[in-house]
C-alpha cells in the first residue's frame, strides 16, 4: 500500500508516548507513523478521524502548545502552525477516509475514533491492539477488508473489531517477516508499512439484530439473523479457532449468498492454515460441484494466477468428459470477455490434460 508523503499529524505528548489527534492530507489513505518527534505512537484520540470532532478544542490546544504538528516527510516542515492556521492540507476525516494502516506500536483507539467514516473500506492493525473505545466504528458500514498483524496461534484484538462490524468482511491474518523495513509513509524514518506474510484468509458473513416485542411478557427481545454471528464467535479467548470456523461451513452453504461462499472456500483452500483433511474435503467438493462458477470468479477478476491454481490444484482430477465440457464453457466465457491471457491459459490446460481426441475440438468464437 502506497501513501502520499505529504501528511501532517496533530499530536500531543502523553507520558513517554504520542497521541494522534488529527491527520491532514489530500489522500484518502493514511499510514499512522510508529514515531513522531522520537516518541512512539501509542494511541488515537477520541474522534480523531471523525468529522464530528470539536475543532475548536484542537485549535486551542495548538495555541497553548499542548499539541504540535509533525510532517510525514522526515525532512519536511515540522511546524505548520502559523497565525492560528494550519498548512494548506485538508483534514482527513469522515467521508474522505478510505483506508488506514495502524503501526505495531499502537495500543489504544479512542471512543468514536472513526465515527461516521462512511467510506472507510480497509483497516490494517496489529494484533496487540486490544483497547478499542466504545463506538469506534459507529456509522462505518462499508468496511470490507481487515488485515491483522498477528503471529500464528497468538492472541489478537480481532474479536472486538468483528463484533463492531456486522457487515460481510474479508480478513487477512499476517505474520511480520524479518528484513529491511519499508519507510514509505513514516515519520522520523519509522519502519512502516511492514513486510508481511499472509498465512490465513477468512471470510465473515454479515449478521443483523432485530428487536421483536414480546407483548404477553412486555419485553423487547433481540433476534439475531445470519451466520455471521456464529463465525464471529470462533475464538478461544482471544485466539482464533480455525476448526470451529470450518465446522460452520454447512450453515453458510444453506444460508449465505454464493459470492460469499466463493471467497470463504478460496480463502481456506489457498491459505490452508490449520485446515483439517475433513474440512478440506467439504471445501473441495464445493469447488468441484460448482467449478464453472469458481472459474468465472477468477475470469471476472482477471486473476490468471487464481485460474491456474483452480485448473491445476482442484480440477485436474476431474473425469475427461467433465473436464472437456468445463474447459469449453470457460473458454467461451473468456472469449466473450476478450481475455486473451485467460484464453491462452485455458487452451494450454486443455492441451496438456486432455487426450488427443479431445484436444482437436476447436472453440467456435
Amino acid at each position: 500500500m502506497d501513501f502520499m508523503a505529504s501528511q501532517l499529524f496533530a499530536y500531543e505528548r502523553k507520558g513517554d508516548s504520542a497521541v494522534i489527534l488529527r491527520c491532514f492530507s489530500r489522500d484518502s489513505s493514511v499510514g499512522i507513523p510508529e514515531q513522531i518527534d522520537g516518541l512512539p505512537v501509542r494511541e488515537l484520540a477520541p474522534y480523531a478521524f471523525s468529522a464530528h470532532m470539536d475543532e475548536k478544542e484542537l485549535t486551542d490546544a495548538l495555541r497553548r502548545g499542548d499539541a504540535r504538528i509533525a510532517s510525514s516527510e522526515p525532512m519536511g516542515m515540522q511546524q505548520s502552525w502559523e497565525n492560528g492556521n494550519l498548512a494548506a492540507l485538508p483534514v482527513l476525516c469522515g467521508e474522505h477516509l478510505e483506508t488506514i494502516l495502524l503501526p505495531k506500536t499502537i495500543r489504544r483507539v479512542g471512543r468514536y475514533c472513526f465515527y461516521n467514516c462512511g467510506h472507510l473500506r480497509r483497516l490494517e492493525f496489529p494484533g496487540e491492539l486490544y483497547d478499542w473505545g466504545s463506538g469506534a466504528f459507529s456509522g462505518c458500514h462499508r468496511v470490507e477488508e481487515l488485515c491483522v498483524h498477528v503471529q500464528p496461534d497468538d492472541a489478537s484484538g480481532l474479536k472486538q473489531v468483528l463484533a463492531e462490524l456486522p457487515e460481510s468482511l474479508d480478513v487477512e491474518l499476517c505474520a511480520d517477516e524479518a528484513g529491511e523495513p519499508d519507510t514509505r509513509g513514516g515519520v522520523d524514518g519509522a519502519e512502516h508499512p511492514r513486510k508481511k506474510m499472509v498465512y490465513a484468509r477468512l471470510a465473515f458473513p454479515e449478521f443483523y439484530e432485530e428487536g421483536v416485542e414480546n407483548t404477553p411478557a412486555r419485553i423487547l427481545e433481540t433476534h439475531v439473523h445470519g451466520t455471521g454471528i456464529l463465525y464471529r464467535n470462533c475464538f478461544q479467548g482471544k485466539k482464533f479457532d480455525f476448526a470451529q470456523y470450518d465446522v460452520l461451513f454447512p450453515y453458510a452453504q444453506a444460508q449465505e449468498d454464493f459470492s460469499l461462499l466463493i471467497r470463504l472456500v478460496l480463502g481456506r483452500l489457498r491459505a490452508p492454515y490449520h485446515l483439517e483433511e475433513r474440512a478440506r474435503g467439504y471445501y473441495e467438493t464445493c469447488v468441484r460441484e460448482n467449478a464453472f462458477l469458481f472459474g468465472r470468479y477468477f475470469l471476472d477478476g482477471k486473476d490468471t494466477e487464481g485460474l491456474s491454481w483452480l485448473l491445476e490444484q482442484e480440477l485436474a482430477s476431474l473425469p475427461d468428459g467433465e473436464k472437456s465440457e468445463l474447459t469449453g464453457q470457460l473458454l467461451e466465457y473468456a472469449a466473450r470477455r476478450k481475455d486473451a491471457q485467460a484464453i491462452g491459459r485455458l487452451m494450454e490446460f486443455r492441451r496438456e490434460s486432455l487426450p488427443d481426441s479431445r484436444r482437436r475440438k476447436r472453440l467456435e468464437l
